[in-house]
């Protein structure tokens, strides 16, 4: 350790400003570390650790907004004296040094208390890990402290992830080399749903399986077919059609032989000969015209997602087996992944409903796909499964871990869903994110990180908060793929 200053006036028990010693502002930067000696160097009230931000530079001379001799100087190109300079940073505590564990400060911080700042050697995050039951280690460390592991509340993996960054913060990459790793060090197996196919398949080739592969469920095909008709052309004798077809789906399929047009053929025809079959002309005229309309718009392409063979009990099998699973869910429509899902999620919800320990943590990256702001049809169906599977999730270890470009609106997760979220990862954000009700301002600012820091936060760097921190405070962390 060592002295970088002191504590300057206004300080309360939750946070205080230090004052920089001479020419320190040159190498202190935020986010470091600091050990208060509360009180004074001999027989302090305690020793707190603190985090740094909200730097700030005064100089009374150079008032924008007064004019004085020191701003007349360098207007005309002279070097005002920096005499009179003060600069500071907000120190925010994480807690008070209890034996050798954190407790949360209860006492006010002393103005002229002096501020240590902590070295590699010191490796403050060890306290963090007292106290708990259950402590892992995520394969990434405190920026600018490679030797400072994070530690998590294992307890709390249960209680669900959100991993938020723009386009190229990050995401993919933390979730692979810092998230994966640690669920399956803590027991769990992890399926990963890769909405694009590009971001986690082509790393793990020996534990892929496509979605079109993997059968669906008639609920979830009645589902997926409903909203590509738009709502079977609004005629109930058409959809009692379709429904009679889906009743027996597993079946047409091999009848098909896994054939996407023979199978679009046959379901064509057997709802035209269900139409003909109705007794009375006019409704059997309206449904044909219903008929003709839902048929110009669903194309045997369509029904190729539909057409796999390996179960969803077959799936978790794999799981199981391999500890590891991506379902690369590339070539498929946004309403086949989304019933995917649903078969998915309903197997899973009725397996813990019967009491079963899951030991999953389901990855579902492009979260706002499945749970969008405002969502309608097919995505309301995945919105609710989404919260029942968090809400069940909990008690059973079902981890959910959803990655979404934002926060709120239109970018982010439906808000009713990220409420069953407990622990966060808050990458580089999207200017939409920036403020207003939800944003990363209500969530961060509290804490002395501000939008507009986080609009300019680096690729791979990403503030750690909530149930799964031991910190009450967010820490920002790195990590280096391997």
């Amino acid at each position: 350790m060592r002295l970088i200053g002191r504590i300057g006036d206004g300080a309360t028990d939750t946070s205080a400003r230090v004052i920089l010693l001479k020419d320190l502002e040159r190498e202190i930067r935020a986010e470091e570390f600091v050990l208060i000696k509360n009180g004074g160097e001999e027989n302090p009230v305690n020793e707190i650790i603190g985090v740094l931000r909200e730097g700030l530079g005064k100089n009374e001379f150079l008032s924008h907004s007064s004019y004085r001799p020191d701003v007349a100087y360098l207007r005309y190109g002279g070097e005002p004296s920096g005499s009179r300079e003060v600069f500071s940073f907000m120190v925010l505590p994480i807690g008070a040094k209890i034996g050798e564990r954190l407790e949360p400060n209860r006492y006010i911080i002393a103005p002229r208390s002096p501020v240590y700042l902590l070295e590699d050697e010191d490796k403050p995050l060890k306290l963090l890990s007292q106290g708990s039951e259950k402590i892992a280690w995520l394969d990434a460390y405190i920026d600018g402290h490679e030797n400072w592991k994070v530690p998590v509340k294992e307890e709390f993996i249960p209680y669900h992830v959100g991993v938020y960054g723009s386009t190229g913060s990050g995401k993919s990459w933390f979730a692979r080399y810092v998230l994966m790793p640690l669920y399956r060090r803590t027991g769990y197996s992890v399926l990963a749903l890769d909405w694009s196919g590009t971001d986690y398949a082509p790393h793990y080739p020996d534990n892929i399986i496509s979605i079109t592969e993997i059968a669906v469920d008639e609920d979830s095909v009645l589902s997926y077919l409903k909203d590509k008709t738009w709502n079977f052309g609004g005629n109930l004798s058409v959809q009692d059609a379709f429904d009679s077809f889906i009743e027996e789906w597993s079946e047409r399929v091999r009848e098909a032989r896994g054939n996407h047009v023979r199978l679009y053929d046959m379901l064509k025809q057997h709802v035209e000969q269900e139409i003909n079959s109705i007794g009375r002309a006019d409704w059997r005229a309206s449904a044909l015209r219903a008929f003709r309309r839902v048929f110009r718009k669903i194309k045997a392409e369509d029904l190729k997602p539909l057409t796999g063979t390996i179960t969803i009990d077959e799936v978790l099998e794999v799981l199981y087996s391999k500890g590891l699973l991506i379902v690369d869910m590339s070539g498929a429509s946004l309403e086949s992944k989304l019933g995917f899902f649903l078969s998915l999620g309903g197997k899973l919800y009725d397996l813990m409903e019967l009491g079963e320990e899951m030991n999953i943590a389901l990855i579902v990256d492009e979260a706002p796909q499945y749970a969008p702001w405002d969502p309608h049809g097919i995505q309301a169906e995945t919105s609710d499964l989404i919260k029942d599977l968090a809400a069940l999730g909990r008690k059973r270890r079902l981890n959910l871990t959803l990655i979404s470009q934002g926060i709120k609106g239109e970018i982010g997760i439906n808000a009713s869903v990220r409420r069953n979220l407990n622990t966060h990862f808050f990458g580089r954000i999207h200017p939409l994110d920036a403020g207003g009700e939800g944003g990363a301002s209500e969530w961060l600012s509290p804490y002395g990180i501000t939008p507009e820091h986080m609009l300019q936060l680096e690729p791979g760097k990403f503030y750690f908060s909530g149930a799964m921190n031991p910190s009450p405070i967010p820490l920002l962390i790195t990590f280096k793929p391997r």
